[in-house]
C-alpha cells in the first residue's frame, strides 16, 4: 500500500504494447483498422522518450498514413506518463477515451479541457499531477476509473456537467458521485460530503494530502476499499450510526488519526483497516463486532484495546503494536491466531471475564499467561 503501487502495476503491460507508426512528433497504434481508428501511444518504454521534452501538446483529430486517413479516438496506457515539462494539452473532439495512467505524474500539467466526445477516463489517468487546478467532466463520460485524480495536490475543482446521466457533482460537492448508487468516487482538495451520500467509493480519498476532517453524513452505510488510505493529515473522523460496512485498508496509514468510535452496526474490522495508524490511541469494539481480520491494527500506535464480543482475532492483527499495554478480551473469544500479538512487547495486562482463565490461556501464547487478570 505504498503510493507508487498502483502506478507500478499499471506499468506492467508496457512490454506488450507498441506503436504502429509515427506522424509528426507523436506515435500511434491502430486500434480498429476497419474503421481506421488509432490511439496515441508512447515511443519506447525503455529509453528516454521524445515526449519527456514536451511543454505543449496538441493531439490532432486525424492523421494520415500512406494516404489512409485515421481518426484519433484515444490516448493509450501511460502514453504521457512522467512528462515533467508538459503544461498545456489540447485534446481533439474525436477523443473517446483516456486510458490508464495516460497523464500520470505530468508534474507541470495545470489545466486540461476534456472534449464532449470523451466517454471513458481510466484508472490513474491523472494520478499525481500536482499542478492540475480544475477538471470539468463532460456529459458524455460514462466510465471513470479508480485513482483518477489521486495526489493532485492543487486540484480545487471537479465539476460534472449536469446533463451527465451517470455521474454528478450534487450540491456542488467538488467531487464525482455515481448517481444511481449515491457513491462518491473521485475527490479533490475541496470535496465535501453530500447530505444524501450513501457510499464512499473504493480509493475515493486515497493518499489525499489535504483531508483533515471526515464528518460523514448519517446517510452513509458503506466505506469502500482503501477509501481513506494514506490520508496522513486526517485527524478527525465521524462514522455515522448507519455505517454497516468498511472495506479492507479503509484507513491504512492515517497517521494523525487518534480516536475512532465505531458504529454499532459494524460486525467486523477488515484486513489492514487501521494498519499503520501510528497515532491511534485506543479502540473499543461494539458488541456486534465478532471478528478482527488479518493485520487490522498492524503496526498501529494503539495503547488500549477493548474487544467486546470479539470471537476471532486474525493473523498479525496487533503485530508490531509496540505501545499496546492493555487488552480486554470477551467471553465470546474462540480463536486467537498465533501471530495476532506478535512483537507487542509493552503489553502489561490482559483482562478477561471471571471464570475464563483456563479456556483463554489455551488461546494465547504461554508468555502472556502471567499477565492475565480476571475481572
Amino acid at each position: 500500500m505504498k503510493r507508487s503501487v498502483s502506478i507500478l502495476l499499471l506499468l506492467l503491460p508496457l512490454t506488450v504494447l507498441a506503436y504502429d507508426f509515427q506522424a509528426g512528433h507523436l506515435f500511434y497504434r491502430i486500434v480498429n483498422p476497419l474503421q481506421q481508428q488509432v490511439e496515441v501511444t508512447y515511443e519506447d518504454p525503455y529509453q528516454v522518450r521524445l515526449y519527456a521534452r514536451l511543454r505543449v501538446l496538441t493531439i490532432p483529430e486525424r492523421v494520415i498514413l500512406d494516404s489512409t486517413v485515421f481518426t484519433v479516438i484515444g490516448i493509450g496506457p501511460t502514453a504521457f506518463h512522467d512528462c515533467p515539462k508538459l503544461r498545456r494539452v489540447r485534446l481533439p473532439h474525436t477523443l473517446q477515451y483516456i486510458d490508464s495512467a495516460a497523464f500520470a505524474e505530468a508534474l507541470s500539467l495545470d489545466s486540461i479541457m476534456l472534449p464532449y466526445s470523451l466517454r471513458r477516463i481510466s484508472d490513474a489517468a491523472f494520478y499525481h499531477c500536482p499542478s492540475l487546478s480544475f477538471v470539468d467532466i463532460p456529459s458524455t463520460v460514462d466510465s471513470i476509473g479508480h485513482n483518477v485524480f489521486s495526489y493532485c495536490r492543487l486540484l480545487r475543482r471537479i465539476f460534472v456537467d449536469p446533463d451527465n446521466p451517470r455521474y454528478d457533482s450534487r450540491g456542488n460537492c467538488n467531487g464525482v458521485c455515481l448517481t444511481d448508487s449515491d457513491r462518491l468516487i473521485a475527490t479533490c482538495a475541496r470535496t465535501s460530503f453530500p447530505f444524501d451520500l450513501r457510499q464512499v467509493g473504493d480509493m475515493a480519498f486515497m493518499y489525499s494530502p489535504y483531508l483533515r476532517r471526515a464528518i460523514l453524513p448519517d446517510s452513509v452505510h458503506r466505506i469502500g476499499y482503501a477509501a481513506f488510505a494514506g490520508c496522513d493529515v486526517l485527524d478527525t473522523l465521524y462514522l455515522p450510526p448507519t455505517l454497516s460496512s468498511i472495506g479492507e485498508w479503509a484507513f491504512y496509514a492515517c497517521r494523525r488519526l487518534r480516536y475512532v468510535t465505531l458504529p454499532d452496526a459494524i460486525t467486523s474490522i477488515p484486513y489492514g483497516c487501521f494498519a499503520e495508524c501510528t497515532d491511534l490511541r485506543e479502540i473499543t469494539t461494539p458488541l456486534g463486532v465478532d471478528s478482527l481480520a488479518e493485520r487490522a491494527f498492524y503496526f498501529s500506535g494503539i495503547r488500549s484495546a477493548n474487544l467486546r464480543g470479539v470471537r476471532y482475532i486474525g493473523v498479525s492483527c496487533f503485530s508490531g503494536c509496540r505501545f499496546l499495554r492493555t487488552l480486554t478480551l470477551s467471553s465470546a473469544l474462540q480463536t486467537v491466531e498465533p501471530t495476532a500479538l506478535e512483537n507487542c512487547n509493552a503489553l502489561q495486562r490482559i483482562y478477561i471475564p471471571m471464570g475464563q482463565r483456563k479456556r483463554i490461556q489455551k488461546l494465547l501464547p504461554e508468555k502472556y499467561h502471567k499477565i492475565i487478570y480476571e475481572r
